[in-house]
């Protein structure tokens, strides 16, 4: 399992900030409320929707900053695998200095 990937330059990781978002208006994030978090841990692979399946999309564990509601009603829940393809990285913080 990997511990971070480079996507455009931009790493995703352990510790990274993100928002969960959609990628196009038909390949939708099953979270709608577009919510922010942070990696926690790699969450594996998946290819063509089953889970675990070696040379798959990189999955994220994000623990979100609220509790969130999937689009199919379930939840609430606080953390979640992600499809890295749903993932934006947080821009940094400005040193307050």
């Amino acid at each position: 399992m990997a511990d971070s990937s480079t996507v455009g330059g931009s790493t995703f990781g352990v510790g990274a900030q993100v928002f969960v978002r959609d990628v196009s208006p038909t390949d939708r994030s099953p979270w709608p409320l577009c919510p922010s978090g942070i990696i926690v841990g790699a969450g594996g692979s998946a290819i063509q929707g089953i889970w675990g399946r070696p040379g798959g999309a990189q999955l994220w564990r994000v623990e979100f900053d609220e509790p969130q509601i999937r689009d199919d009603g379930e939840g609430p829940f606080d953390h979640a695998q992600v499809n890295e393809k749903f993932l934006e990285l947080a821009p940094p913080l400005e040193d307050q200095g």
